[in-house]
């Protein structure tokens, strides 16, 4: 059941983002940041790191259990890039606590950081369903858009 509501408010996030505009000036875009990172468990879970720049510049650190260990990069399209622009700034990053944990060590967390401006950084770091439902939208969709864009190794073997 929790599953569902979480594609349903994912889809609503999607329709919502597609139809609204960025309202980050172009300062703003210059500075704007947004990165998850997935810490390790006990078991096999994937353990990486992904940074989005505003001019859609996508760097990943694939560390453990991903297909295709090392540092990549790719280029999110203008319309994924708005997407990820909204669903951000449709966060209200002042009004949630720094953590959302289980107490359980062996799940892994997930750290958000979301930044507009220099200086100004947000850091979410929580673990299961825990996080408020805004930046867990926000996690789904940047999970999403790292299993389908196409990465470039800088890794040179």
């Amino acid at each position: 059941m929790k599953n569902i509501s979480l594609v349903t408010l994912l889809f609503a996030a999607f329709f919502v983002s597609c139809s609204s505009n960025s309202k980050l000036n172009k300062r703003e875009m210059k500075d704007f940041y947004v990165s998850i990172e997935k810490t390790p468990c006990y078991g096999k879970c994937p353990m990486y790191k992904m940074e989005i720049n505003g001019l859609g510049e996508a760097n990943l650190e694939a560390i453990r259990f991903m297909k295709n260990l090392g540092s990549s990069t790719s280029q999110l399209s203008a319309d994924e890039m708005a997407r990820v622009v909204v669903q951000s700034e449709n966060t209200d990053w002042e009004s949630y606590d720094d953590e959302y944990l289980t107490g359980y060590s062996d799940l892994p967390s997930t750290i958000v950081r979301f930044s507009k401006c220099e200086g100004d950084t947000s850091i979410l770091r929580y673990e299961s369903n825990k996080a408020p439902v805004e930046i867990r939208i926000l996690v789904e969709t940047l999970d999403s858009l790292r299993k389908v864009m196409v990465w470039k190794s800088d890794d040179f073997d």
